[in-house]
């Protein structure tokens, strides 16, 4: 393996998991983002990919080595962070050693974990593979293991990835709190890209299956926490149409599912609860260039997401978000100039069971943005972004975006 792909790798250094602490009743991490009207206008218009750069993404991430990553400004003590890490080495002819490596610390999301997987695939045919992967944890109860089949194009740029992934495959026998695992957390995993002609492609990628559920019957070894169960799980589908050239023309329409429950029990009263948190988006994405320097980006979004808690901080929590963005840039040879407004009108309501506590959130809200992108060469981009909250009045948060292939 290069110098350059084992530098990478050091750098994804596993974060332990600390043991089970009592929720904190006056900023629970499960709710971080209810009251911020523009929470989405920040993750799915400011400092969302451009379609181009997520067309490329997807075309090359079993092709090539790729990096991308992604970080926003979205309070005064919160940054926005995507990183995802595609290593495709081959080894021979027959092997190929691959690493795939993501982040995302997302306030739009209840929890945030980082998700590495590393191993080898074995080619069967000139299209077909299978691999094997695991996570090679810190911790040894937090090791991950998932086997699958790949079918590929002859130039990899068409996919279809399908994996079982056995999550904590070692928990119960390897965690320190003294847990029993009544139910193991298995997932399908999948990625698939197909072209469908006339330009016309199709993508999807999800994880999908049961949680994990476990119980903590040594006070002395937890002292906290008596169980705890967890599911999540995700999934997207995007049909996407390109011109001859993606940064000319391109229409994109996606769907993205998200779906998270978690049931905790504590031995001190008052903390025990059930929560869920689902999410529903749509959107649309226009690119098209007008002559030979004006590029135009139109987005539109549609969120709709239902949160309850019952027990501990019970309330019911609904939220939809209407999105709109405009972008326009002017481009130089190998940068551009953009300037953009993002706008939406978000409707929350909160309801308590402490009625003190319950709210109602609505209104317009929106952005100015500024940005800058310079490509290093075909293969490599940096985009930098300022913003200004002009409903909100206050400064709108920078961010930075970098991508290659390599």
């Amino acid at each position: 393996m290069s110098l350059r792909l084992s530098a990478l790798l050091a750098l994804l250094v596993a974060t332990p998991k600390l043991h089970a602490e009592l929720p904190d009743p006056d900023e629970w991490e499960l709710e971080n983002g209810y009251e911020t009207r523009l929470l989405y206008i920040h993750a799915l218009a400011n400092y969302a990919y451009d379609p181009t750069a997520q067309y490329e993404w997807e075309r090359l991430q079993y092709a090539n080595n790729a990096l991308r990553v992604n970080s926003g400004s979205v309070s005064s003590d919160e940054l926005l962070t995507e990183v995802e890490l595609n290593l495709n080495e081959p080894l021979n002819e027959q092997w190929r050693f691959f690493g795939q490596f993501r982040r995302e610390a997302f306030r739009r999301r209840p929890v945030r974990e980082d998700q590495l997987l590393l191993g080898l695939e074995r080619q069967l045919s000139r299209s077909t593979a299978v691999y094997l992967g695991v996570n090679p944890e810190f911790g040894k109860e937090f090791l991950d293991i998932e086997g699958g089949y790949a079918r590929y194009s002859d130039d990899r740029q068409q996919y279809l990835r399908v994996g079982l992934r056995a999550i904590d495959l070692n928990w119960e026998s390897k965690n320190q709190e003294g847990g029993l695992q009544d139910q193991g957390a298995l997932k399908l995993n999948w990625a698939v890209r197909y072209g469908l002609g006339n330009g016309l492609w199709l993508y999807s990628e999800g994880l999908v299956g049961q949680g994990f559920e476990r119980s903590f019957p040594d006070a002395t070894e937890s002292p906290e926490q008596s169980r705890h169960d967890r599911n999540e799980n995700r999934a997207e589908l995007r049909l996407s149409r390109v011109g001859e050239d993606a940064m000319r023309s391109l229409w994109s329409v996606m769907v993205e599912w998200y779906d998270f429950e978690e049931s905790r029990r504590f031995r001190s009263p008052g903390f025990d609860y059930d929560y869920e948190n689902r999410q529903l988006n749509v959107g649309v994405e226009h690119v098209r260039m007008l002559g030979e320097r004006h590029r135009l980006r139109l987005l539109a979004q549609f969120v709709d997401q239902t949160a309850e808690s019952r027990g501990f901080r019970q309330h019911d929590y609904d939220r939809t978000d209407v999105l709109a963005g405009a972008f326009y840039e002017y481009l130089w040879p190998s940068s551009g100039l953009t300037i953009a407004y993002a706008a939406g009108r978000p409707d929350i309501v909160y309801d308590a069971l402490d009625t003190e506590e319950s709210f109602a959130e609505d209104g317009y809200t929106d952005k100015l943005i500024l940005g800058w992108r310079y490509s290093f060469s075909a293969n490599a981009e940096i985009r930098a972004s300022l913003s200004q909250e002009v409903s909100e009045r206050g400064f709108g948060g920078g961010a930075i975006q970098f991508q290659m292939t390599f």
